[in-house]
Parts: C-alpha cells; sequence; structure tokens
C-alpha cells in the first residue's frame, strides 16, 4: 500500500453540517403551523429528503423570515446541492440575526450559537463551490461564535487536507484534536498527513513520529470499527519496528 493512496483516504471525509434534532409533528395539527413545519423540517433533513426539507423551510419562511428559519432553509439548499442558493440565503440569514442582536447587557450566547450555525452552513456551500479560501474564512468566523466550536474547527483541518495545503493542515488538525480529543476523524487525518512524511528506515519500515503513532492509536481507541480503522492498522503495520 502506498503512502499516497493512504493519504487519499481524506478526500472520503464528510464535513460536518447543522443536523436537526428530530421533533414529531402532533397528530391532527394544522401541517401550516410553525411547529408542524418544523417538525416536518427536522424529519426530511433526517430522511435525507432535501426536496421536503427546503419546501418545509421555505414555508416557514414565508410565515417569517427570521435568522432561524433562513438558516434552516440556506442548510436544507446546501444539503440538496442548491449551492448558489443556499449561498445567497446565508446572506439573508445573517442580516437577520444581526436585526435579533440582544440589547446591550443582555445573554447573547445563544444568539452567538445562531449566527454561527448561518456561518457553517455559508462555509459548507463556499467548499462545495470550490471555493476553499472564503469556506475556511466563513469556518473561523463561526468557531469564534460558538460555545462549542468543534465541527466547523474539524472543518478547517479537513478543507486544508482535501485541498493538499499540509503546511496549514497539520496546526488546524491539531487544534481540531485539542478542542474535540474524541472526534475520531480529526485523530485520523492528523495521523495521516504526518505519516505522508514518513521515511523508510533501513529495515524498509516507515518511521514515523511519536505524534503520528499516538493520533493512530488514538483513532482506533476512539472508532475501533470506524470506515478508516484498516487504513490506520495498515499506517502502523508498516511502521512497526
Amino acid at each position: 500500500m502506498r503512502q499516497c493512496l493512504l493519504i487519499a483516504t481524506i478526500l472520503g471525509l464528510t464535513l460536518s453540517f447543522v443536523r436537526p434534532c428530530t421533533a414529531q409533528a402532533a397528530g391532527g395539527a394544522d401541517q401550516n403551523t410553525p411547529e408542524a413545519l418544523k417538525a416536518a423540517y427536522d424529519q426530511a433533513m433526517k430522511a435525507r429528503d432535501w426536496a421536503g426539507a427546503v419546501a418545509a423551510a421555505q414555508q416557514l419562511v414565508d410565515l417569517r423570515a427570521s435568522a432561524e428559519n433562513l438558516s434552516s432553509l440556506a442548510n436544507a439548499q446546501v444539503s440538496s446541492g442548491a449551492n448558489a442558493d443556499g449561498l445567497a440565503t446565508t446572506d439573508r440569514a445573517l442580516e437577520a440575526v444581526e436585526k435579533e442582536k440582544p440589547a446591550e447587557g443582555r445573554p447573547d450566547a445563544a444568539w452567538k450559537d445562531e449566527k454561527s450555525k448561518i456561518y457553517l452552513t455559508r462555509g459548507n456551500a463556499y467548499l462545495k463551490l470550490r471555493r476553499n479560501p472564503e469556506a475556511i474564512d466563513a469556518y473561523n468566523q463561526a468557531a469564534a461564535l460558538a460555545s462549542s466550536p468543534s465541527v466547523p474547527i474539524f472543518n478547517i483541518c479537513a478543507t486544508y487536507a482535501n485541498s493538499g495545503d499540509t503546511q496549514n493542515a497539520e496546526p488546524a488538525c491539531r487544534r481540531a484534536v485539542q478542542v474535540d480529543p474524541n472526534r475520531a476523524n480529526a485523530w485520523f487525518v492528523l495521523a495521516a498527513l504526518l505519516f505522508g512524511e514518513a521515511k523508510l528506515d533501513a529495515r524498509g519500515n516507515f518511521a514515523i513520529t511519536g505524534e503520528c503513532r499516538q493520533a493512530l492509536q488514538k483513532y482506533l481507541e476512539l472508532a475501533p470499527d470506524g470506515p478508516h480503522a484498516a487504513d490506520v492498522k495498515a499506517m502502523l503495520q508498516m511502521a512497526e519496528q
């Protein structure tokens, strides 16, 4: 197995998107109420019924063009592949969220998290449009606002890695595992990047660093049956002394 094939497995990683909690609509309830439409949106997103999610979110926006509803619409649009539409909707969502900013001195953690979600979706739209620098900028803004920034920080790590920018990918991935030590994919991307720098020793083994070995072992600890477990085991085998 070649190093290039192992590194290429990074491209199979899926970036993290906004995932709604699933809610159930009350039986017999008016299906055009905000509550019923939100339940329909959540169920459609879970089922990967992107057309249904877009339709439900658009109805929510028609009822009230709030930052939350516009964010839901943008997320559904990007998930469906309508990336330009999703990007345009995040513009509207950012305008709406600024209008909803709490007054000075009032709690604003929930407001910041809502704004972070918009930037996360914006980053995903840019990424799908192959506008990586703008995607990374959006993810950085999402991370700066989020109370739990592990998702946008991991997306920065994966974006740099997938684009072949190892110089920026390694520190970004170190930051990702530091912020969320339980994110197995972050450990895998870091391990793959470090393994790609390993040289063959006199016995034909790859001389990996202690940091690389730790990242490989951490992935197996967190995801022993994960999608990259076979690759990780192969890397460890090729590095055995």
